[in-house]
């Protein structure tokens, strides 16, 4: 038999397996450093457990809901078990490393099998997954905004801070909804391309795999696949694990205020750092005093809010990343006997043959 070659982690994975020993601890110390900064009595620290194991469980809907989407998107040949196990290391990259949400689908997906597809062929469905979970956000952040200033619900109604979220909320769904495939003409025998199309090389593939991207996020929503439900779990469930963490403290402003908060300050996560540590921290707590929550509560709420956020997905993702070996081994171990011969497997094969019921 051949020896088999020792299987050895990818950086990623590896960072993946170490992160996940520093993130155990860092959410028992956020409980106790976002405490007094919230100004919690230590009477309440027990309602502010029972609001933390709420939040893990709401988080545990939202990776539930990622799991959906990445079913649909990229799973139409996996087996459910193949796709979760893909899905959640996709979650864990999408969570840790720079620009996660663009890379960590694909990486995910690039997991699922010994000869995974190349990234380049993974671009266009990474897009198309990425703007089907964007277009909920896309759409509450278009009506809370509107509803604000309409004054129907509670919190600023001022136009600089509703009529510019709206309007990015509306110029989102205005690209998906009216996205179309370049058209391509012909010159003489060979296909040319007009207007802005007509861009070098490099930038202009890039743009047209950006636009088949939408295109095909598109369909995927026109085909009204009850999978989708999954996008709207995944941003909702999520943004009630701020919420829920605003309740662990005690002090909770407005819920159009957390969630408004949140759909703005989410921004920070675009910054390319990993885990987004500082960016959306930031971007969380200074968008939910723009909109009306107090500093101390909002800053405690949302160290809190990234503890758990962090935690459960990047545990989750360790856990499928860990299976990962053990499976590429056993099927290392598989392929050298099947494919010398060894009289174990060939008397073997007929016997197991005859049990299953199946010809040999």
């Amino acid at each position: 038999m051949r020896p088999v070659r020792r299987i050895r982690l990818a950086p990623g994975v590896r960072a993946i397996r170490r992160a996940r020993l520093l993130l155990v601890p860092a959410l028992a110390a956020a409980l106790f450093v976002a405490a007094p900064v919230a100004g919690v009595r230590r009477p309440t620290l027990a309602g502010c457990a029972v609001w933390t194991g709420l939040a893990s469980g709401l988080e545990a809907l939202s990776v539930l809901g990622f799991l959906l989407v990445f079913k649909l998107v990229f799973g139409a040949r996996m087996s459910w078990r193949q796709s979760i196990a893909s899905g959640l290391r996709g979650l864990g990259a999408s969570s840790l490393l720079p620009a996660g949400g663009i890379v960590g689908p694909a990486v995910g997906a690039r997991s699922s099998s010994d000869e995974p597809p190349s990234l380049a062929g993974l671009t266009r469905p990474t897009i198309a997954f990425t703007v089907v979970n964007l277009v909920p956000e896309a759409i509450v952040l278009g009506l809370l905004g509107l509803s604000l200033r309409l004054g129907w619900l509670e919190g600023p109604r001022d136009a600089g801070r509703t009529l510019p979220a709206a309007a990015v909320a509306l110029a989102i769904l205005a690209v998906v909804a009216f996205a179309r495939r370049r058209r391509r003409r012909h010159h003489h025998g060979r296909p040319t391309s007009r207007g802005w199309w007509a861009a070098p090389g490099a930038a202009q593939a890039a743009a047209a795999v950006v636009l088949d991207g939408l295109v095909d996020a598109r369909s995927i929503l026109a085909a009204r696949n009850w999978k989708l439900l999954g996008a709207l779990g995944y941003y909702a469930f999520d943004n009630a694990v701020l919420w829920a963490a605003f309740h662990a403290y005690g002090h909770t402003p407005p819920a159009s205020v957390i969630v408004m908060g949140y759909l703005v300050g989410s921004l920070g996560s675009a910054v390319p750092l990993p885990g987004g540590v500082g960016a959306v921290e930031g971007g969380l707590i200074g968008a939910l005093v723009l909109y009306g929550a107090p500093a101390a509560p909002a800053a405690g709420a949302v160290l809190l809010y990234r503890s758990v956020s962090l935690l459960l997905p990047v545990a989750l993702s360790a856990c499928a990343w860990m299976l990962l070996p053990a499976r590429r081994l056993r099927a290392a171990i598989r392929v050298p006997r099947s494919e010398h011969g060894s009289p174990s497997a060939a008397a073997a094969r007929p016997l197991t043959a005859k049990a299953s019921g199946r010809a040999p």
